[in-house]
Order: structure tokens, then sequence, then C-alpha cells
């Protein structure tokens, strides 16, 4: 059964009305200061030692209520989300020992990302398939936490829903957007009006995602397993959504705060808006098609994480507990459809007719891509032409583009396009084609000189899906060609740009 919110339409815009004129300069103050607090990067980014041991966190125990669009909340609710972040804002200058303040909230996910510059830091979160569970729950927490502080059991965390192929939704939502408010923070990049560019949020960017065959491709792989793959969803409208929405993002390789750095993101409450609609994705991926299953491994499904509950109880909830979102009381008004569906299907069947072994477009070395394009080729026998034909019909073996071996430094966030076949690609090349495979990218984990000894570097691999209209393209030529494009937060050609990687195959899978 649905709670009746204790808030009523007066009392909302009554709040509504309190914080938007009320909040004055002292207000403006605390929240710019917290935004800035400490000035630079955290050192210590460790939970608050729990008193005793985690408590296990029971699901199903909350009415499913639906999360909205931040474009299309009420009044009512506009004003009960800003009561509640301004309360946060508030705890931290009151209480700043508490874990449930604003910015040892904000804590969390800087120790999930790297930690701060005394070198400890808890277990990595990003790259790999811990991604979504993480960020599903850390969500959770802070919302019930809103809610409680809102007094509002009703509360749900707006998405932002820029998935949707409308400038009026790619754009910074207006109500995080008001300087007099708890939602705005003054270190962006970016207004409303302003908005995301196609390459990261547009039908080829969002295809790629939602189309993703399976959830190593569309969430990532074990974090064991060749230091870890992100996924699509990360890798494409995430971490480009973050540096976009940072301050100074057209200025590579540092695309500055808050959201353009991982140690400082979760310190601006559209933050939270932008991962809601990154969990929102996970349902919409599930829902293209029966064969969109999530991994059944134990030792994903049982791993487990500790936060602070709104009632400052420490909480251990594992994966299990999350991979239905209505165990946490709530669900989403709608989810996001493929935008452009391919017509042809890849067959699940094993094939009959032998595999080829891979392609070496590049052999393993150390390389450095740096502002301008680079294109890497190999010729494409006739085994592979055949391989490729049937692939493009739907039938035959999967084949995957691998880049293996990058690394970017941690005060770094890249971008970087990725075209099959199309070497005249640059900056500004469009990204609706099917040559088109997905980006190279990442959010900075600290600012500009805030290196520390046993930041992790280690290679990552970034594995891309040759779709079966991009395989009949292949297939008519005599060479495979692989072109990496480097840009910046505004798929502009950056001033600077720098990351290193090594060997580049196309596999097929067997």
């Amino acid at each position: 059964m649905t709670s009746k919110s204790k808030v009523s339409r007066r009392e909302a815009l009554i709040n509504l009305a309190k914080i938007s004129a009320g909040f004055s300069l002292l207000g403006l103050f605390r929240n710019t200061a917290l935004a800035q607090t400490p000035a630079d990067y955290p050192t210590d980014c460790a939970p608050p030692t729990p008193k005793g041991a985690a408590t296990p966190f029971i699901p199903g125990k909350i009415a499913v209520l639906h999360r909205k669009s931040a474009f299309q909340l009420s009044t009512e609710e506009i004003a009960s989300l800003t009561l509640g972040f301004q309360k946060l804002r508030d705890m931290t200058i009151s209480d700043p020992s508490n874990p449930l303040g604003w910015l040892l909230q904000s804590y969390v996910h800087c120790w999930y990302c790297g930690g701060g510059t005394d070198g400890k830091a808890g277990e990595e979160i990003h790259g790999s398939w811990w991604f979504l569970p993480w960020h599903r729950c850390y969500l959770y927490f802070l919302e019930r936490t809103l809610s409680k502080l809102a007094n509002d059991p009703n509360l749900r965390l707006p998405y932002w829903d820029w998935s949707t192929q409308s400038k009026a939704t790619q754009t910074l939502p207006g109500i995080y957007d008001n300087s007099s408010s708890s939602l705005y923070d003054a270190l962006r990049g970016a207004s409303t009006g302003d908005v995301i560019p196609p390459d990261f949020v547009g039908p080829r960017a969002m295809s790629i995602v939602l189309n993703s065959s399976d959830f190593s491709m569309f969430g990532g792989v074990d974090a064991t397993k060749n230091g870890g793959q992100a996924g699509q969803l990360e890798r494409i409208p995430h971490n480009n959504v973050h540096n976009w929405t940072g301050t100074d993002g057209n200025t590579a390789p540092n695309y500055g705060s808050d959201m353009g750095v991982l140690a400082t993101a979760a310190r601006d409450p559209i933050f939270f808006c932008h991962h809601a609609n990154v969990d929102r994705m996970w349902p919409s991926w599930l829902a293209v098609s029966s064969d969109h299953t999530n991994p059944t491994d134990s030792s994903w499904l049982n791993h487990s994480w500790t936060f602070y509950d709104e009632n400052g109880v420490w909480t251990s909830i594992k994966v299990s507990d999350v991979v239905d979102s209505r165990n946490l009381g709530y669900d989403y008004d709608s989810l996001a459809t493929v935008p452009t569906k391919s017509s042809k299907k890849v067959s699940q069947a094993i094939a009959t007719s032998p595999i080829p072994e891979p392609l070496i477009a590049a052999p393993k070395q150390v390389r450095t891509l740096k502002n301008d394009p680079v294109t890497h080729q190999v010729a494409l026998p006739q085994i592979h032409k055949t391989s490729l034909m049937a692939l493009s019909a739907g039938a035959g073996a999967r084949y995957l583009l691998v880049i293996d071996g990058v690394v970017i430094a941690p005060d770094r966030s890249v971008s970087a396009k990725v075209y099959v076949n199309y070497p005249k690609a640059d900056a500004t090349t469009t990204t609706e084609i099917p040559n088109f495979v997905g980006l190279i990218s990442s959010v900075a984990k600290v600012r500009k000189g805030a290196d520390r000894a046993g930041q992790d570097h280690k290679p990552q691999r970034q594995v891309f899906e040759i779709d079966p209209e991009l395989a009949a393209i292949i297939a008519h030529d005599n060479e495979v060609k692989i072109t990496i494009v480097p840009i910046d937060s505004h798929s502009k050609k950056p001033k600077t740009m720098e990351f290193n990687y090594g060997e580049i195959s196309i596999q097929p899978l067997k």
C-alpha cells in the first residue's frame, strides 16, 4: 500500500517559498562553501567508524513508488526534494561528524572511487560489474535519508532524462539551476539550455547501450578479469555526462569539479539525478530482450557493501538484495526505449562453420593517443569475410573489437570516439553511422596535481561489439581499419589529451 505523504500541498508550497525567498545570502554561502570544502580534494574519505557489526538489510519493507523525471515533478515534489537537500547541507554545518550529513555523504562516493590523498580507499566500483549495483545501493540510502529529513515517505529521487531524444530533456534540469536552491552547485560547467552532445546521448549512442548483447557489454565484467572492463553504459552516457556537467569542461585533461572528478562528484545534487537515470537504464536494458539477463554468478549476487541508513544504522546490503529495485521501494514511471533498432538479430546459436583466429590490427606495445586521430589497419582474410557476411545476415559468430592495455592517468578525464572502417573520422564526424562503435572514456579520480602514491593505474580492456550492419560494411572491404578520435567534453577536438593503449584485435567469439 502506498503511504500517504505527511507533507500537505499547503505545507509544501510554504516550504518551497521559504527555501526560494528565505534562503538568503547565508544559505547561498552555505551551499557554495559546502561544494568547495575541502577546497581542493578530500584527504580522508573513510566512513566514520561504526559502533558494532553491520545489520543485514531486509528488502521489501517500503511501499513501491515511481521515480519520475526531474522535468515532470510537481510543485510539492520539488519542495520536498529541496527541503531534504537543504537539511542535509545544514547537518554538515550543525553536526559535521554525522555520517548522514551532506559532506560525509559525498565522501562515500570518494571512498569507493579511489579514496583521498591519504592513500586509503575502499573497493573500486567503477570499471567493472560492481558499477550498477553499488550505485543503486548508494542512491537508495541517500533517498531514504532525504525522505526522513523532509518528513515525506513519498519522496523518491528524480531522474535526469537525457536518454529521451529531445533537447528539452538533454539539458540540465531547471530545478537544479536555481542559485537560491539547495539543489544548486556553483562548480558546474553546464546550465539549463545547454545541450548534451549527441555523441554521448544521441540515437546511435543510446542504441549501442540498450542493444548490448549481454551484461558484460552493458554493465561491465568481473574486476578480476583482464583488469576489469566497463560496460557501454558507463563508458558512453555515464562518464561523458559527468564530464560535460563539471566545471571548465572544455579543457582537458582535467574537466574540473564537482561532477568532473569522481572524488567530488557527489557534492553536486545533480549527481543523484544523473545516476537515477543511469540506474533507469538497467531495467530498460532488461526490457529490450529476453536474452538480456543479469549475471547469475554467486560471487556477484552475494557480494556486499556497508552504508549508514537513514537512522544512522551501519547496514550490510548484498547485490541480490537490489537486482529488483522494487525491493528498495521504487520503480520508474517509464523506461527508455531503443532509438534505432537493428533489423537483424545476432544468432545466439553456436556457429557451424570454423571460427577464424583473431585479427591483430595493432600488435602488443604501449602507444600514446594525444590530440589527433589515429588509425590502425590489418588485411581482411577471406575466412573473416565469410564469417562477417554470416554475421551480417544475423547468424554465425559474434565479433568484438578489443582494445587492450588502456591506461588513463587518475587526474585525467578523457574521451575518444571509436570508428571501424571510417578512417577519415575526426572530432566533427557524426556518431549516427554504423561505423561508430562506442567510446573510450573516463572521469578523473582526482583533480590535476592531486595524484598520490598507490593510485590505481592498472591497464583496462575496452570492448566494442560489431553489429550486423557494420559486419556487412567490413566484409565488403579488404581491410579492417580502426580509428580512435580524441574529443573533449563538448565533443570537440581537445586542447590537450593523453592516454595509453596497447593491442587492438578483432575477435570472433568461439
